[in-house]
């Protein structure tokens, strides 16, 4: 198969350079698209994660209308997914932030389920990365959209754990008893997993 090359990187960068940076955007933009659509259809993950860079590399200001927005942070949702299969943690927060991007105003509203998938995983991703300014944002998210406890529950999870990993053991206790509290779940002795010296310590007199 015939092929085109540049005979010198410095021709390459010379001719890159060349072009305005909002038609560069278009580009990257385009050709991610085309390969997306070969990575879909063959299921090809590392084509997918070749594909959603180029598409990354364009941003929102080179999607056409919220149709397309849609379609791209649903690659990039499934990019994720791959990253985080290859415990590419970094990189799969990274499709998932940019997912997140491509959503319009009004998303938990007209793509709920995409909208609530993209925040849990990168959550999930921020609090392996130590992300935790970030993760507390994504958390306010879920907790103030999620239309039901079952969608708050991944969010619920991964706030306790934070709170447990950061040190702040009698507090994550406490969102425990009260979330089982919230599920019929009350507990009228301390289970064995705490103290109960700790459950005297967060239980209001």
């Amino acid at each position: 198969k015939g092929a085109f090359y540049f005979l010198h990187d410095k021709l390459h960068e010379a001719a890159y350079g060349a072009i305005g940076s909002e038609q560069r955007c278009l580009h990257h933009f385009r050709y991610g698209l085309a390969l997306g659509n070969v990575a879909v259809k063959e299921r090809d993950d590392v084509l997918l994660i070749t594909a959603v860079d180029q598409i990354n590399h364009g941003g929102p200001q080179a999607v056409v209308d919220s149709e397309q927005g849609v379609a791209v942070a649903s690659l990039n949702l499934d990019a994720g997914k791959v990253a985080m299969k290859m415990s590419d943690f970094f990189s799969a927060y990274s499709f998932f932030d940019h997912g997140i991007s491509y959503l319009r105003k009004g998303h938990w509203e007209q793509q709920y389920d995409l909208s609530l998938e993209l925040f849990n995983l990168a959550a999930k991703c921020a609090l392996m990365n130590a992300e935790h300014v970030r993760l507390e944002i994504l958390i306010q998210q879920i907790m103030h959209y999620a239309k039901c406890f079952e969608d708050k529950c991944q969010a619920i999870s991964i706030s306790i754990t934070l709170l447990f990993l950061s040190g702040n053991v009698l507090e994550g206790v406490k969102t425990t008893l009260s979330t089982l509290a919230s599920l019929g779940e009350e507990l009228s002795r301390s289970p064995w997993w705490v103290p109960q010296l700790v459950i005297d310590y967060i239980t209001p007199s």
